[in-house]
């Protein structure tokens, strides 16, 4: 009962913790062209997001109706919740198998028009290294992969956390940044595969680096 009363209690102190942070930043987007099309002309997308950006990811796309792939652990009990009550949706279960239970349910959403998201170095890491099943999505389904990221002017970082996880601080400014959508083929030999793993994985980290180069600009320009 203890338990039951955390899962449900907890994530709704973030949701309002998020709120009201989210009420007293500023907001910076770093977008592209091709990523606005996707979005104005509703067509299904793969955010790709790394786990250090988990807190903030579903407020900054509240109400998209995004299905989350989340791993049954239970910290992912409580981050469901959470997406939840920014008005999308989950899966639950691990990406890590390409046939996996989970991976089928979040192929089936973006058949249907629907954007999804995976945190390709979760649950447990390592950090910044990309897994498969994200990949092993966008072939199946041709829907273009988004990389995503976020850093604040002004944060708290947990270094003692694997993932080293982003925490705003209040009056921050969000720099939001996305890359430019990237198609992977529907035939790819084994080594092929692994080539486009690497070439996403690449271009999430310089999204990543390019979020954090934006947030010590504008850092630099507050502290003035």
């Amino acid at each position: 009962m203890k338990r039951k009363f955390l899962v449900w209690l907890l994530p709704l102190v973030v949701v309002w913790f998020q709120r009201l942070i989210g009420l007293t930043s500023r907001f910076r987007f770093l977008t592209n062209e091709p990523y606005e099309d996707l979005f104005r002309n509703k067509k299904p997308y793969i955010y790709s997001i790394w786990h250090t950006n988990v807190l903030y990811s579903p407020y900054l796309h509240r109400g998209k109706n995004v299905a989350v792939l989340i791993s049954e652990s239970k910290d992912g009990d409580y981050i469901n919740q959470v997406v939840h009550r920014f008005g999308n949706t989950s899966i639950r279960g691990s990406s890590s198998k390409g046939g996996s239970k989970a991976l089928k349910a979040v192929i089936q959403h973006l058949k249907k028009g629907l954007p999804a998201a995976f945190t390709p170095d979760g649950p447990r890491g390592p950090a910044f290294i990309l897994q498969p099943g994200v990949i092993a999505a966008a072939q199946v389904t041709q829907v273009p992969i988004v990389p995503f990221h976020y850093e604040c002017s002004r944060q708290w970082i947990l270094e003692r956390a694997w993932d080293k996880h982003r925490v705003p601080k209040p009056f921050t400014t969000f720099v939001v940044s996305y890359g430019e959508p990237m198609f992977v083929p529907r035939d790819l030999n084994e080594a092929e595969f692994e080539a486009m793993r690497l070439k996403v994985e690449e271009a999430m980290l310089n999204n990543r680096n390019r979020a954090i180069a934006e947030a010590e600009r504008i850092f630099k320009g507050e502290s003035k």
